[in-house]
């Protein structure tokens, strides 16, 4: 389960290589983005071996080979991104549950669930289409 406002490396790779995936016009291969992000090309194939489980890309061999989308840019978040790599994220933060907790209030206050919602928000409306590349 991942915890608020933590997003992995695994995370941010998917995201940057999905990205680029996205608005290249031929496949892309591991070493390729490798080069462009200046990222392990170890890290970056057992990254895209995770998001081809999921149907998000797929991959050709051979020397034009490389990764494709199969999902529309349009129709994938960057929050949908990383609970495919570091599973749901849960807003609860605290080890105790509600009804085990000697506090009367949460001593981490009602921000945090509050900037959550504003995290899950922002994220889950900003979609690999609106990431653009320099």
């Amino acid at each position: 389960m991942a915890k608020l406002f933590n997003i992995s490396e695994a995370s941010n790779i998917a995201v940057h290589t999905l990205a680029l995936i996205s608005a290249s016009d031929r496949p892309l291969n591991t070493g390729k983005l490798s080069e462009m992000l200046g990222l392990s090309r170890n890290h970056i194939a057992k990254v895209l071996q995770t998001l081809t489980r999921y149907g998000i890309v797929t991959s050709d061999r051979g020397p034009k080979g490389g990764f494709t989308m199969l999902v529309k840019p349009d129709e994938i978040s960057v929050f949908e991104i990383c609970e495919l790599i570091d599973g749901k994220f849960e807003p609860e933060h605290c080890r105790r549950h509600k009804n085990e907790c000697p506090f009367e209030v949460c001593v981490y206050g009602p921000e945090r669930q509050r900037l959550f919602e504003d995290f899950k928000h922002y994220y889950s409306n900003r979609k690999l289409s609106h990431l653009k590349i320099a």
